[in-house]
């Protein structure tokens, strides 16, 4: 697929448009590129030790760069570090990272400087994210799929771009179009059922859309975008058993496969600014009234992140 040239409009009515997220996804969704070459390239990968994250690192080590995978669990993030070196003969480093406590977050970036000597990066993947089984906060309080996959990743950005560690790299934000069930995206959702922890996932992908979103307009020397990997079969949402499972098998993607559209967009030219990038449609153009495209929801996201965060920057 030519995701450069090609655009689409997605279906209106929502479960249309999840259903044309799974239908015949993997002969769809794109194979990157091996080039161009990354060598002297530094990348950042958040949840790099597993899942699409894992392959994430492995692509972008297989093509030169240096990479850290930046993690919360230290014994699986240097086992990746060692065997993806040992398999590409790449550098990578790991970053001790927690995502839900901000007090980690800014240990992450203090000491990224010191690994990197202040030299900035020029790729930052932001993959790591969780769906939660059952209610629960972050250290500082706040619903724990928007502290993880919102809150977390903006703090840490926010960081870097203070410290001089990003300035005209390539931010790649992933994000999931099961967004599209909701229109919000807060720290301080409540449940107490077994769905509410997939509509907390679902507002905290909004929450990503419209942060590299606004990103990308306050940042215009960066190179931001969003990306739908597809739908994986990483147990992110629970593991599956009996037909369930045998039904992930026909339509879900395996995690390499799933990396491959990240990677498109972390290392490919044309990539275009503040866009949207879905693994089997390509570009999204999105309708005025899709959720995504509210430039005012996603300033004033910004604004309350900026305004949990300001004790952690």
């Amino acid at each position: 697929m030519d995701y450069v040239n090609r655009t689409t409009t997605p279906p209106s009515p929502v479960p249309l448009r999840l259903m044309r997220s799974i239908w015949r996804q993997a002969a769809h969704t794109p194979v990157c590129a091996d080039s161009p070459r990354l060598e002297g390239k530094l990348a950042l990968v958040t949840g790099g030790n597993a899942g699409i994250g894992l392959e994430i690192s492995r692509g972008l080590a297989r093509r030169g760069a240096h990479v850290f995978i930046a993690a919360r669990n230290a014994l699986a993030s240097e086992e990746a570090c060692r065997s993806i070196g040992a398999e590409t003969g790449a550098t990578l480093d790991h970053l001790p990272l927690d995502l839900s406590n901000l007090e980690s977050v800014a240990l992450a970036s203090a000491r990224l400087k010191e690994l990197t000597q202040g030299r900035p990066l020029d790729i930052l993947v932001a993959n790591a994210g969780i769906w939660p089984k059952a209610y629960a906060e972050s250290a500082q309080g706040h619903e724990i799929a928007f502290a993880t996959n919102t809150l977390g990743h903006h703090v840490l950005i926010r960081r870097l771009l203070d410290q001089g560690l990003l300035d005209n790299g390539r931010v790649v934000v992933l994000t999931g179009d099961i967004y599209i069930r909701t229109s919000e995206c807060t720290s301080d959702f409540r449940y107490d059922s077994a769905s509410g922890g997939g509509m907390a996932y679902s507002r905290s992908k909004l929450g990503n859309i419209w942060f590299s979103a606004e990103l990308q307009r306050r940042y215009p020397k960066l190179e931001v975008c969003a990306v739908h990997p597809g739908v994986i079969a990483s147990g992110l949402g629970g593991k599956a058993t009996g037909f369930s499972a045998f039904m992930q098998g026909i339509m879900m993607l395996d995690v390499e496969r799933g990396a491959q559209t990240p990677l498109w967009c972390a290392t490919q030219a044309g990539v275009e600014r503040g866009a949207y990038y879905h693994n089997t449609m390509g570009r999204l153009a999105l309708s005025p009234s899709d959720p995504a495209s509210s430039v005012a929801e996603a300033g004033k996201l910004w604004a309350r992140l900026e305004e949990l965060s300001v004790d952690f920057r």
